[in-house]
């Protein structure tokens, strides 16, 4: 699949990519090596050895440069720490994958987008040795200031290769990336060194949602939207898709007809009560998330509406149950399975050619799952 891109590709050359090689076999490292013989190939004292080795600040100071060369060092010689966390970030091509969730997100690994990405990742793990492992952090954390607060699979350093969903957390990344692990985010565009962020065209799946309903001759379009003033990627590309498809098709954009909130269940029944008290009523109702497009759907037949005759619904998201609500539901297809396996394969790429040099973005593809929840208005 050829992936649009936004960014710089992975750095070559001077830096940290010269410390990751193709990946050894454990059969060729050694104990035998001291730490007197690397100090001594390094060019460094061996209490910066140890402080490096075990992960710990001895009261002694080593830049990210020394590191560098005491890593490049231990994998020219083959030198195989004790312990465990040692080898991982030594060797990150033996570490396990993680797929790291915000503990924000509703449902946790439950959450319909969440399993998908997760089944897409589990398909794709190259080996069986590789295994995933799941763990969840704290979006307003300061990971950076509480090392041990850090995700179990990150703290005890049996993992390397770490994608992340869900509102990211900077600090966190930076706590990774200072280690010379990758980080891939999904779903969500982090602009900050060694990271690449995988996400779906929401601009796209936006401006597909409102030609269908153009072509169908809607001009009343209800728009529910994430928090007024949601920074997260989904909402802002959404919401920036909406704006520049009106504008295309020439439909107004009306601010009263634009309804914030959380996209849950409940926020979808009350959206849809407050697009049905304004003037004009809307005739199709375009909603960011298929748990309140579900809701709409619901709503509407509570106030005896048919859908799509008297109003037309589509949501975002394509996650399974959208095929067994009546009608079943139009909507833009995320591809989180996609996101998962391209992420796997992307991360794995990563831990052996290094960190990219700058944020580097990919957009996937999205497409329009027409169903039975759009039709032209009743005249």
């Amino acid at each position: 699949m050829n992936l649009p891109t936004e960014g710089a590709a992975s750095a070559r050359g001077d830096s940290a990519g010269d410390i990751i090689k193709a990946p050894r076999k454990m059969g060729e490292l050694q104990k035998t090596i001291t730490m007197a013989q690397i100090a001594k190939a390094a060019g460094v004292s061996q209490g910066a050895i140890s402080s490096l080795l075990n992960d710990r600040d001895y009261g002694i100071r080593v830049s990210e440069k020394t590191r560098e060369r005491v890593f490049k060092v231990c994998r020219e010689m083959g030198y195989i720490p004790n312990d465990l966390r040692a080898v991982v970030r030594m060797y990150p091509e033996f570490g396990e994958f993680c797929l790291l969730f915000s503990s924000g997100i509703s449902g946790g690994i439950a959450h319909p987008l969440c399993a998908r990405i997760a089944a897409g990742a589990l398909g794709a793990v190259p080996e069986p040795s590789h295994p995933v492992t799941f763990a969840f952090y704290d979006e307003g954390r300061d990971y950076t200031q509480d090392q041990e607060s850090l995700p179990q699979p990150a703290r005890t350093g049996i993992a390397s290769k770490f994608l992340t969903y869900g509102i990211p957390n900077a600090s966190l990344i930076q706590a990774l990336t200072r280690r010379s692990f990758p980080v891939l985010s999904l779903g969500h565009d982090v602009p900050l060194p060694g990271v690449l962020s995988l996400l779906p065209d929401y601009v796209q799946g936006a401006r597909a949602a409102i030609e269908l309903l153009s072509k169908l001759g809607h001009t009343n379009i209800g728009i529910i939207s994430g928090t007024f003033g949601a920074t997260d990627t989904q909402t802002l590309e959404l919401n920036r898709g909406v704006r520049l498809a009106c504008e295309e098709f020439g439909i107004p954009l009306e601010p009263h007809h634009i309804i914030y909130g959380e996209l849950t269940d409940a926020a979808g029944r009350s959206a849809l009560d407050e697009l049905l008290a304004r003037k004009p009523v809307p005739t199709a109702v375009f909603c960011m998330s298929d748990i309140a497009a579900a809701a709409v759907l619901s709503q509407a037949a509570a106030r005896g509406l048919q859908v799509p005759r008297d109003l037309s619904v589509i949501g975002c998201g394509d996650d399974a149950g959208t095929q067994l609500l009546h009608p079943r539901l139009t909507t833009i297809h995320v591809p989180a399975e996609e996101m998962g396996a391209i992420g796997v394969r992307e991360i794995d790429r990563l831990v052996r050619e290094g960190l990219p040099a700058s944020p580097h973005r990919t957009l996937l593809p999205v497409g329009l799952a027409m169903r039975d929840s759009t039709a032209a208005p009743r005249k």
